[in-house]
């Protein structure tokens, strides 16, 4: 399964959403996403969503989230722009149009082979139609 951040920041505080993991696999996530948990974990000025999650959960979890951002857990993967790139670019070329988030996301579950898995706080229209029309499954979780 590809988690965005809104997820990873879920799992990493010990409050997974009871339906997110539906079978057994592996939880993967992108570098842009990654890195925009990283942002709203780390600069005091980024007031959304995520930071809100963080403010308000127990202190003892939200040390244990930030001390994990700094090395993500051996279960959880993190999908290189080093196998994404070409497959992102090929996405393109066919008139995939979308952002770069969004972008590395559906290559990545494409290159996996993989669900991609939002909060629906991060429910995107954009890249909801595109796994649509590329045939690859992607699934709204409900907090």
């Amino acid at each position: 399964m590809l988690i965005a951040d809104h997820l990873l920041l879920r799992l990493l505080l010990d409050d997974e959403p009871v339906d997110l993991r539906q079978r057994n696999g592996r939880l993967v996530t992108t570098g842009l996403w990654y890195h925009r948990l990283c942002r709203a974990l780390s600069i005091s000025t980024v007031s959304g969503a995520m930071s809100r999650m963080l403010g308000s959960a127990d202190p003892i979890l939200g040390a244990r989230a930030v001390a994990a951002m700094t090395e993500l857990p051996d279960d959880i993967g993190l999908a290189s722009l080093r196998d994404l790139a070409w497959p992102m670019a090929h996405l393109l070329d066919v008139g995939v149009r979308l952002n770069l988030m969004s972008l590395e996301a559906l290559a990545a579950a494409e290159w996996y082979d993989a669900e991609i898995c939002l909060a629906v706080a991060d429910a995107n229209p954009q890249l909801i139609a595109a796994a649509s029309l590329r045939g690859v499954p992607l699934r709204l979780v409900v907090h």
